[in-house]
């Protein structure tokens, strides 16, 4: 196959779509095995020698002071969610106006929070072994309390895009699917660890058919639903992974990396040093301090 080139003068895009018009070129160059030459256009072939720079936010929006925050979550709208470290757990909508609040009246330990589907709002506790089910007011819809004989030492669960969820037990290191209804097993992945390592496990969630899992001594590991491993990010400490479109993004050393995770690209950018948290959306960047929360103007 031999690329034939000619120059065109269109109006610049951004270096994202130059990314996904290189792609959709190349897939379709390879599904013409028939014929002798595909034409690309050269401004497309320019992206190749291009390195992708993610935005910097361009204008604060809103900034409130709060209690210190445990951790962080959002959901599919781009409504955010702060956990406290009293236990009270507070929804804010994109511009950082409050909308609802969970008490937390039973005082139940919050280990994991995923409000992915804001209608069912899924929170774990690996104190209670429970999981707890709210619905987008906050307020609580149901209990799930953990049968003993589904793990040992349930360290982390996470919910499915099916109402089911993962559960993840730190005494045999298996990943284990669980039928919310009955719960009842219906899938079990068999962790493969090093020898010697004593894992810390912080972070679990399913995301477009892959697994994604934190172990604060080791990094992330990315692994398909069915359990082969993908890819691992070896960054000690790492406590949470946002997700936005195809790609994921942590913070790290006062950087947020963006990874996409079909591309491989990788993009980062600078943000305020004192940041413990920060969400992104499509339209906005959610930075969290210590006492502080800051909403940003922000364009992918």
């Amino acid at each position: 196959m031999k690329f034939l080139f000619f120059a065109t003068n269109p109006p610049a895009p951004n270096q994202i779509t130059f990314k996904k018009n290189l792609m959709n070129w190349l897939r379709r160059a390879g599904t013409q095995r028939n014929h002798k030459s595909v034409t690309i256009p050269l401004c497309l072939c320019a992206f190749v020698a291009i390195t992708c720079s993610a935005q910097a936010p361009s204008k604060k929006i809103k900034e409130f002071s709060v209690e210190e925050v445990n951790t962080v979550s959002i959901d599919r709208l781009g409504n955010f969610y702060l956990v406290f470290k009293k236990g009270s757990i507070k929804k804010y909508d994109t511009d950082g106006n409050l909308m609802n609040e969970f008490s937390n009246p039973e005082s139940v330990a919050i280990t994991m929070l995923e409000p992915w589907n804001p209608l069912r709002v899924f929170v774990y506790s690996r104190e209670q072994q429970l999981v707890l089910l709210l619905d987008r007011f906050l307020a609580s819809q149901e209990k799930i309390t953990l049968d003993p004989s589904l793990a040992i030492r349930p360290v982390l669960a996470s919910p499915t895009p099916n109402n089911n969820f993962w559960l993840l037990d730190e005494a045999d290191f298996s990943l284990k699917r669980i039928d919310s209804k009955s719960t009842r097993v219906l899938q079990e992945i068999n962790l493969k660890l090093a020898p010697g390592v004593k894992p810390d496990f912080t972070f679990l969630r399913e995301y477009q058919n892959q697994l994604f899992l934190i172990d604060r001594q080791s990094g992330a590991e990315i692994l398909s639903v069915v359990g082969k491993p993908i890819r691992t990010f070896q960054i000690k400490n790492l406590g949470f992974l946002g997700f936005l479109g195809q790609e994921i993004y942590y913070l790290e050393n006062g950087k947020i990396k963006l990874y996409d995770l079909y591309s491989e690209e990788q993009r980062e950018f600078n943000v305020d040093p004192l940041a413990q948290f920060v969400l992104i959306t499509d339209e906005r960047m959610v930075v969290v301090k210590k006492s502080a929360v800051e909403v940003w103007e922000y364009k992918p």
